[in-house]
């Protein structure tokens, strides 16, 4: 388990993170959304001694994959590294390891091995909207976002993904799902316990149970209830390394408003409003909490959504036949989910389009499936989107459905309740043709003869770059 100031810490060590003076004219928000449209590194905004939390943005973003590598930027990052970081995974997590990692923290066990510790945040005389969380632009009242709710019952406790706004002292009103909403613990005047600043495991955890309608098993259950330490408090367990705790009250529930405001899991899930009154406030010394700014391109909560839902399908797909033929699936967040890349063996002539039909029918929120052969690797999304052209053929394997499909949730350009089509491209070679009917993929590595690449990789060395690496960058291979 890794604190949050502790992978904080290392993002730092990493030159992955950038410490800035919180800006007194300018929201947060706006500083976040900048440093993820520019591929920059994570960015903690300093308090310099003053009263409240320090914010921290991009600690579970990453670049921009249809950008390209851009000046400056570390080498070895990719949209699931920050994550991957945080959860433990390696030094560079390769992007199968942190799906299967995150699986592994939704895992339903059969034997409770939970830890309890002391807290380390301390009861604090400040009041939440003393805490000094940000507020977005044109409005008037802080939000935070990438929190973790937890409420308590006699089977143990439950998590899920929370985003509120504060309203004044003790009044937060908050959005949940509405399946954990309508726990019979949840009543009003029941107790409810806000989490922020927890550890990686247990943010990925809840917004992984809360995207696959999983949030009715007690965390103790779960694979992640084994990996945090815990604390109880007066609305059920929570990590004990948590920066902010927030112990509340439920004063009302309200229908779903709908807002545009909104953290990426609400539009994959049934939401609803409570409202809570604060009751206790603990932090502990110079409190540093996650945000993320709502709507940006790329923002740690659309991150998170998107390995939680690419993960939760590889597993099922590959549940499916009794064989496991995909390498790897993304939902890449450049695409805001509306497009899933899969890579996977093709059993046999056709499989591929049973492979897409299965997923538009496990999920509605892309539109468009590119399938592609086992041998493209998900660190290279410009040769993902090529071979889309490059091996598929526009009239037979570019297939258009009849446009009476129920439209997908996510596109831009989604209308609720409207018909449309959807598109699946094979982009795979046809596993009928010989092999001597298939191009070979040519790069540096097997273009040139040894001695022109020993010489180079000498060249580079002289020059201070890492030469294993760099080749392996500019021939697009790694996984």
């Amino acid at each position: 388990m890794t604190a949050f100031r502790n992978h904080l810490e290392f993002l730092r060590r990493t030159d992955d993170c950038c410490a800035l003076d919180r800006p007194d004219g300018l929201s947060p928000q706006v500083v976040a959304a900048e440093a993820l449209r520019a591929d920059g590194p994570a960015i903690e905004l300093t308090t310099d001694g003053r009263a409240g939390v320090e914010l921290a943005s991009g600690v579970y973003g990453g670049i921009d994959q249809t950008r390209g590598r851009t000046r400056g930027q570390p080498r070895g990052r990719y949209p699931w590294t920050r994550l991957g970081l945080g959860l433990g995974v390696d030094r560079d997590p390769a992007y199968v390891d942190v799906l299967e990692t995150l699986l592994a923290l939704g895992e339903r066990r059969a034997e409770r091995d939970v830890t309890y510790v002391e807290r380390a945040a301390a009861a604090t005389e400040l009041g939440v909207r003393e805490l000094g969380l940000p507020t977005p632009p044109d409005e008037a009242w802080p939000r935070f976002t990438l929190g973790v709710l937890s409420i308590g019952a006699d089977a143990g406790s439950y998590w899920a993904p929370i985003h509120g706004t504060i309203l004044d002292g003790r009044t937060i009103r908050a959005r949940v799902p509405e399946a954990i909403a309508a726990h019979d613990r949840l009543s009003t005047g029941a107790s409810a316990t806000i989490a922020l600043g927890v550890p990686s495991e247990a943010l990925a955890a809840a917004h992984l149970l809360a995207i696959t309608d999983r949030l009715a098993t007690p965390i103790e259950d779960r694979g992640v209830g084994a990996t945090v330490p815990l604390i109880p408090t007066a609305g059920g367990v929570v990590p004990s390394s948590a920066e902010v705790v927030i112990e509340t009250a439920v004063a009302d529930r309200q229908p779903d408003t709908r807002s545009e405001k909104r953290e990426f899991w609400e539009h994959l899930v049934p939401s609803t409003t409570l409202t809570l009154e604060a009751e206790a406030v603990f932090s502990r010394e110079d409190p540093v909490v996650p945000y993320a700014p709502l709507g940006a391109a790329l923002s740690d909560d659309l991150q998170l959504a998107a390995l939680s839902l690419s993960a939760t399908l590889c597993d099922r797909v590959n549940s499916y036949w009794g064989v496991s033929p995909v390498d790897w699936l993304l939902l890449p967040a450049e695409g805001r989910l509306g497009l899933c890349l899969v890579a996977s063996e093709i059993l046999y002539a056709g499989f591929e389009w049973q492979l897409a039909n299965l997923l538009f029918s496990l999920s509605d929120c892309f539109d468009k499936v590119i399938v592609v052969d086992t041998e493209t690797g998900p660190r290279n999304l410009g040769q993902v989107l090529g071979d889309s052209w490059v091996k598929a053929h526009p009239s037979r394997d570019w297939l258009f459905s009849e446009a009476d499909a129920p439209a997908a949730r996510l596109p831009a350009y989604g209308r609720d309740d409207e018909t449309g089509a959807r598109l699946y491209v094979d982009a795979t070679w046809d596993p009928r043709w010989k092999d001597e009917f298939i191009a070979p993929r040519v790069s540096i590595t097997d273009s040139y003869p040894p001695e022109i690449r020993a010489a180079v990789r000498d060249s580079w060395a002289e020059l201070g770059f890492e030469s294993d690496a760099a080749f392996e960058e500019a021939s697009g291979s790694g996984s």
